[in-house]
């Protein structure tokens, strides 16, 4: 998805998370919603399994998609 398919969802009211599991150590789910800009949304996963049980939660509302 590239960034004019994001800024139209983020416009549409949709909210976009991305999972940054890279490093064992600093496992995050980051948001792009409003302000248009990546944050962090939630960090601290013990695991990649929690971080992907937490993303099949978020994904389950319907104005959240996946990057």
């Amino acid at each position: 998805m590239n960034e004019t398919n994001q800024q139209k969802l983020v416009n549409a009211g949709f909210r976009i998370i991305r999972r940054e599991d890279h490093l064992p150590a600093y496992l995050r789910i980051k948001v792009k919603g409003g302000s248009h800009e990546w944050k962090t949304l939630e960090k601290g996963f013990a695991t990649k399994a929690a971080l992907n049980r937490r993303m099949d939660e978020l994904l389950k509302d319907e104005k959240t998609v996946e990057d």
